[in-house]
């Protein structure tokens, strides 16, 4: 078999029948793949996609616009599809240095299996690419500032500091409630995976009140007022993220955790005159 033949048969020219999803480090694609495994998918289902070589395996002919094209026309010639716009995501996160995870399922209930396991991994673009039409499964993507919070309770509270640290610009900074600060995503992931099993494990995060401030479209700062349940007494911190827009993500580019400090909470005369915490939400303190 010639060169040709073997790109041919490795060619995908449209994933059917697959929960696809990007993530960002080899670290992360590893441990999905084993939680993919642990659930019960066995490794032939499972494709990782990385790099020039596998942009190759989209397109034999090694132009991205080949492939795209072929897929255009594969699927439909005349109105653009929400799959086409989606598929073009992983294209460009190939390129970037991502990893794009690709699970065949057979049926619903695995479709749903493979789609937590990816949204718990930190995954973006989850979604399912059927015969026909594309699905989205992604679960509260970190698509808006005002989703970073809960998304980052939500990777805490599953211990997954690569789902946390997905949240994360490579060189962000972390400062947390004792002025300890981590200046990139390693020591932020490294952290917060030294975590477990030092008194964590029952305590559960949880984002309440959350206000965004716009500098600009694409710069935003995310004030969440945090409660921590499970200690004693419950821990409330005020979490500040710096965030901005890369292409369709927001992403961290600094946080500064803050403790509450109930006894020593700042009051406020409120307009019936009577006092209240500051930090309580209304039109004019928060």
């Amino acid at each position: 078999m010639n060169e040709s033949s073997t790109e041919r048969r490795d060619f995908r020219p449209y994933p059917t029948n697959c929960v696809v999803g990007t993530v960002g480090t080899a670290d992360t694609a590893q441990t999905a793949t084993e939680a993919l495994l642990e659930a019960g998918f066995v490794r032939e289902d499972i494709d990782i996609l990385h790099g020039e070589k596998d942009l190759q395996r989209l397109d034999p002919t090694g132009v991205a616009q080949g492939f795209l094209a072929q897929f255009q026309r594969t699927v439909i010639r005349t109105f653009e599809l929400e799959e086409f716009k989606h598929l073009t995501h992983h294209l460009a996160d190939i390129r970037a240095g991502r990893f794009v995870i690709m699970v065949r399922t057979k049926r619903r209930a695995e479709r749903i299996v493979a789609a937590d396991i990816l949204n718990r991994h930190g995954a973006e673009f989850v979604g399912f690419y059927g015969r026909w039409a594309w699905e989205d499964l992604s679960a509260a993507p970190h698509n808006v500032p005002e989703e970073i919070p809960a998304s980052f309770a939500r990777a805490w509270n599953h211990r997954d500091p690569d789902a946390l640290t997905s949240l994360f610009d490579e060189d962000a900074d972390f400062v947390n409630v004792t002025g300890v600060c981590w200046h990139d995503r390693e020591s932020i992931r490294k952290a917060h995976a030294d975590g477990p099993g030092r008194g964590i494990d029952t305590l559960t995060l949880e984002a309440g009140t959350t206000k965004v401030k716009r500098l600009s479209p694409d710069i935003a700062v995310v004030h969440a007022r945090m409660t921590l349940s499970g200690a004693t007494p419950p821990r409330t911190t005020i979490v500040s993220f710096v965030v901005h827009r890369i292409g369709e993500r927001w992403q961290c580019a600094s946080v500064h955790n803050t403790d509450v400090l109930q006894n020593l909470e700042p009051t406020v005369l409120d307009d019936a005159g009577a006092f209240r915490p500051a930090n309580e939400p209304s039109g004019r303190v928060s």
